[in-house]
């Protein structure tokens, strides 16, 4: 494909220079035109790097706009920062079962990290060229966006392809590459299928020395032929004198060769794959089968019917006519022009308009956030000690189980607003207004009770000696549900700014009004009065964000969503994130009873540290849950929303946990002291365990916006069994440690399995139905 437009563009007056792998005795920078340059490096493999580095010294810098080919790997073009021109991407088929096909479970790794990844998050903004609407929808489905996709149909160069004199007996011919995808197998079913016949394979590859087994082991050696690689002349008449192409490939972008035989005057019966469904007019220009029997059976009756062979053949020549290469390169020539004439912008800027840019955007303000959390953390150890830290921490766990309650409707609100089920903006604004006051009128009710329920709420937390601390926890619950219901609006709008810039503000706010607290002497309890206070000035600044995006409130004539409803509506959430937040805070309290004094403070800290990871998660779900119910309810696949938020995730948890592995005590040494170390072993146990169940989150967050609820039962249970778990007399820090990770190891691969499943089982339920 790319030698019939390169030719075609040097010819037009264009200079391009192409870099490509190495082969032996190939020369290393070829000229085959004046303006037409290739530069030979590297392998299979190593092409990629050696690639990078060419251009970082100097090649490509004198051209207009990169066309990068992502034949399965990415040459990950978007990150040569040093080669600022426009890029254009160049995918003919997506890999990911070919992969699988080749490498087992190896390739579906393979594909992730080499192809899926990259084309979700390294190319925001970049335009797409595949080859058929096929491939279109398969990166569609992978989570690349439509509206940049361009499909440029592949041409022929017809050379010394004519029609010519058919073989005297049936002559199948199957034109292509000799690798396992192409599943070459089922053409010897067609070849036992019609004794008469004889099969050509003109190509080579890997795959080659287990087909010839095969064929000796179906004693077939006689009626086929191995040609190897094969020039133009030999390609030509070998499609001209065959009687029908065959192909059998699990997958293909378009399959040039159809039009290669069509221009010969010879039908392909091809199953029914990818591009192939337009490649082929099924009855006119050849044959397509669902399933290998019915391939058979086409090309059987194909070989019996010399008429229809006929008519086939000489339809496939008149369409193949209409594919030339001077309209793919013009095709392609057309992207590019219009990559260079748009304005170019940094990757930064095109990330943040992309939603992978998004999501890690969010997901950078929640590490921000869990870094404040984190110097709130060395600053109260220090202020405080390691005893009354450990209280803190108590307190701070406590104050998270019962943040449940907002963050779920923040969920059901945004997941609301994402469907528009709160009414257009003024609406909502009104709706979110209403809901205000009634929070602000539970506020004092629940800060009346708590003030008389202090120490029965600090016995329950044990921490019997700041009983004031503990009556603060329940009126902060309720102004956190306030900034949650504010968030989860701006979600629904897709004003995901305001709330990433929120979410650091908080933290910062908690941390400095905590710090103006313990100055005046109000130690522990001062430490967490600092949280409600942030919580109010954050809310007060996301009301103006609220005015300024929608505009004040006005008079509406629909009826307002009741708090009642969408708190009734959002029962899923509810206790999915209760679980959630049990799963991740209550280990902690439990220390503190079975562990007491500075090992639980010191659990406590590395517990602070490994929960990193969780942040982050929480961060990438604030976007995952819109966009994967928008998807849905379009009728789209959601999976590349959950595919996209893992794979920011993973970038995030590996350095993390190789630190947590090479240096825990010098971590916890320089972050919270030294005398906090005690836990250092336990460190990367914790690490592993918060990944896990930042995995189980984003699969919650994922299946709330597809409706689903079968993660609570999964939930339900663990979160009974780790309390009894941790209280069955293991006294000592790792043993603590090694118990969360066990348990968030069957969490965490049970509900992503349960998600991975979930719009398949939904897609079968709809068809029952």
């Amino acid at each position: 494909m790319l030698y019939g437009q390169v030719s075609r563009w040097v010819a037009w007056g264009h200079r391009v220079t192409v870099i490509a792998g190495d082969y032996p005795g190939a020369e290393r920078v070829s000229h085959l035109d004046e303006r037409l340059t290739v530069h030979r490096m590297g392998t299979r493999l190593t092409v990629f790097p050696r690639a990078a580095w060419a251009t970082l010294r100097g090649l490509g810098r004198d051209a207009d706009v990169v066309l990068e080919v992502c034949n399965g790997i990415a040459f990950f073009t978007s990150l040569w920062r040093w080669l600022r021109k426009p890029r254009v991407l160049l995918v003919f088929h997506v890999h990911q079962e070919h992969y699988v096909t080749e490498l087992g479970l190896r390739g579906r790794v393979a594909a992730f990290l080499l192809e899926q990844v990259p084309l979700q998050i390294f190319y925001p903004g970049v335009p797409v060229i595949t080859i058929s609407q096929s491939s279109r929808e398969d990166l569609v489905a992978l989570g690349v966006d439509r509206q940049r996709i361009h499909v440029v149909y592949c041409g022929l160069d017809s050379g010394s392809l004519a029609p010519g004199p058919k073989a005297p007996e049936p002559a199948l011919i199957y034109l292509g590459r000799l690798k396992q995808y192409k599943r070459i197998e089922l053409l010897f079913d067609v070849l036992e299928a019609v004794p008469e016949a004889h099969l050509d394979l003109a190509g080579d590859g890997d795959h080659r020395g287990a087909l010839e087994a095969e064929v000796e082991r179906r004693r077939l050696g006689a009626r086929v032929t191995f040609h190897g690689h094969v020039d133009e002349e030999e390609k030509a008449r070998l499609l001209a004198r065959a009687w029908v192409a065959l192909t059998a490939s699990s997958a293909e972008g378009w399959c040039l060769t159809v039009f290669e035989a069509g221009a010969c005057g010879t039908p392909t019966a091809a199953m029914r794959v990818g591009g192939l469904g337009e490649a082929i007019v099924d009855g006119q220009t050849g044959l397509l089968a669902d399933q290998p029997a019915e391939l058979v059976a086409a090309v059987r009756d194909l070989v019996d019917r010399p008429e229809q062979r006929a008519a086939l053949g000489q339809a496939a020549l008149e369409r193949a006519r209409g594919y030339t290469w001077d309209s793919t390169a013009q095709g392609t020539l057309t992207v590019m022009d219009g990559a260079m004439a748009a304005e170019r912008s940094g990757l930064r800027a095109t990330l943040a308009r992309s939603d992978s840019g998004k999501a890690a955007g969010l997901a950078a303000a929640t590490l921000g956030n869990n870094a404040i959390q984190l110097v709130f953390t060395v600053v109260f150890t220090r202020l405080l000690g390691q005893t009354d830290y450990g209280t803190l921490a108590a307190l701070i766990s406590a104050f998270l189980i019962l943040l449940v309650a907002g963050q779920s409707v923040q969920l059901a609100a945004a997941r609301e607003a994402a469907l528009d089920r709160l009414g257009h903006p003024e609406v909502l604004r009104a709706t979110l207004r209403a809901w205000t006051r009634q929070l602000l009128v539970a506020l004092v009710a629940v800060t009346a009770a708590s003030v008389l329920l202090r120490e029965p709420l600090a016995a329950l937390i044990g921490v019997q000696d700041v009983p004031w601390a503990a009556a603060a926890i329940p009126p902060t619950g309720v102004l956190w549900m306030l900034l949650s219901l504010q968030r989860g609006a701006l979600q629904g709008l897709r004003a995901y700014r305001p709330v990433g810039v929120s979410i650091v503000s908080e933290a910062a706010g908690r941390l400095v009004c905590g710090l103006i607290f313990v100055g005046l002497g109000l130690g522990v309890t001062g430490a967490l009065l600092g949280t409600p206070v942030a919580f109010v000035l954050v809310a007060l600044w996301l009301e103006r964000e609220l005015v300024r995006i929608v505009g004040p409130v006005q008079r509406v004539a629909e009826p307002l969503r009741t708090l009642r409803s969408l708190v009734g509506d959002g029962w899923v959430p509810i206790i999915g994130l209760f679980l959630l937040a049990s799963l991740q805070n209550v280990d902690v309290i439990l220390a503190k009873h079975q562990l007491g004094g500075d090992a639980a403070g010191s659990y406590a800290a590395a517990a602070v540290a490994a929960k990193a990871v969780v942040w982050v998660a929480i961060g990438v779900g604030l976007h995952l849950l819109p966009e994967a119910t928008r998807r849905a309810a379009a009728g789209l696949d959601p999976r590349p929303v959950l595919l996209r938020a893992l794979g920011i995730l993973a970038v995030v948890a590996a350095p993390a946990l190789l630190i947590f592995a090479v240096a825990p005590e010098l971590l916890l040494r320089l972050a919270f002291g030294p005398g906090f170390t005690d836990a250092a072993d336990a460190l990367l146990l914790l690490g592993a365990a918060m990944t896990l169940l930042a995995v189980a989150y984003l699969s919650v967050q994922y299946m709330v916006a597809l409706g689903e609820t079968r993660f609570l039962w999964v939930l339900g249970v663990v979160a009974i069994a780790e309390p009894f778990l941790l209280t069955a007399g293991h006294e000592g820090i790792v043993d603590f440690a090694t118990i969360v990770f066990g348990v968030q190891c069957v969490a965490a691969s049970s509900i992503l399995a349960l998600g991975l499943t979930a719009r398949r089982r939904r897609r079968r339920a709809a068809a029952a139905s």
